[in-house]
């Protein structure tokens, strides 16, 4: 018999006892361990895709008809108008776009990027969105009226295609300043206040110089009658404020500048702001 002190050690008994996993065993089990992270990785990528698609991310179809791109039409009325980004695909774009880190470390105060506007003309809405990648695109679709807060802030003269056109051309400057979404600098409003500001009634000049630059760099767009000021008194309307001495302190009487404020101030009004005092 052994004694207490002779016994052999158990578990050194058993160790000693297993046998050595062979090759193939070794493999098999590398191979199953393989097999588990790739379909972790999957489901991870496919919940990834998930919430993309909840918050509507990616490239959409263009939904304005063909036509001409005119930029001297009839006067047509402007809005710009909200609605929430819902359900998990909003608080998944809210944390992909930093606003947790932005409260936490309480900066400012910040527009709730849940909170998406974009600019309605006719039948027809035009915004800024976002690719997979959260770089900023330009996405239309047609306008569903109870789906908005909508706001009138002025007119315009450009044509449905046109509009699509100056909208591409808007995200175009923006995406070579900043690709990538941003909560302060490259966000809907910025879009919404930058094609506003293009197709503002009076600034024919202006707009075609921009155009035909963009159309230089993509080779994208045409509007026929982008040099043929068919209103050149909105034009010299122009000209004279810009020519306006600061003593004057007129108030702007052109249609484009009172939608450019009116915008300004709509979205200033109307955007919920989350900062530290509101949120932990």
């Amino acid at each position: 018999m052994f004694s207490r002190d002779d016994r052999p050690d158990p578990v050194l008994v058993s160790e000693a006892e297993q046998p050595e996993e062979q090759p193939e065993e070794q493999e098999e089990h590398k191979s199953k361990r393989e097999i588990v992270g790739s379909f972790l990785k999957d489901q991870a990528l496919k919940g990834k895709i998930f919430l993309q698609h909840s918050a509507g991310l990616g490239h959409q179809p263009n939904v304005i008809p063909a036509g001409e791109a005119s930029i001297s039409g009839e006067l047509r009325p402007v809005q710009i108008g909200w609605h929430p980004v819902a359900g998990f695909g909003g608080k998944w774009f809210a944390e992909q776009t930093g606003l947790g880190k932005m409260i936490t470390e309480k900066i400012k105060s910040y527009p709730d990027p849940t909170q998406h506007w974009a600019v309605l003309v006719g039948d027809y809405v035009h915004q800024l969105w976002m690719d997979e990648s959260l770089d900023i695109i330009y996405t239309n679709q047609r306008l569903i009226a109870s789906d908005w807060h909508t706001f009138d802030v002025g007119k315009t003269r450009f044509s449905d295609e046109a509009l699509r056109q100056a909208s591409e051309m808007t995200i175009h400057k923006m995406r070579e300043a900043r690709p990538a979404y941003n909560l302060i600098s490259n966000n809907c409003q910025n879009f919404a206040l930058n094609l506003l500001q293009a197709i503002q009634i009076g600034a024919h000049k202006e707009f075609a110089t921009t155009f035909a630059i963009y159309q230089r760099a993509t080779g994208k767009g045409s509007i026929s009658d982008l040099f043929e000021d068919k209103h050149p008194e909105e034009q010299q309307q122009i000209e004279a404020e810009e020519q306006a001495t600061d003593e004057l302190q007129r108030p702007p009487r052109l249609q484009h500048t009172s939608t450019m404020q009116t915008a300004y101030q709509v979205m200033d009004e109307n955007t919920t702001q989350l900062d530290k005092h509101h949120h932990g």
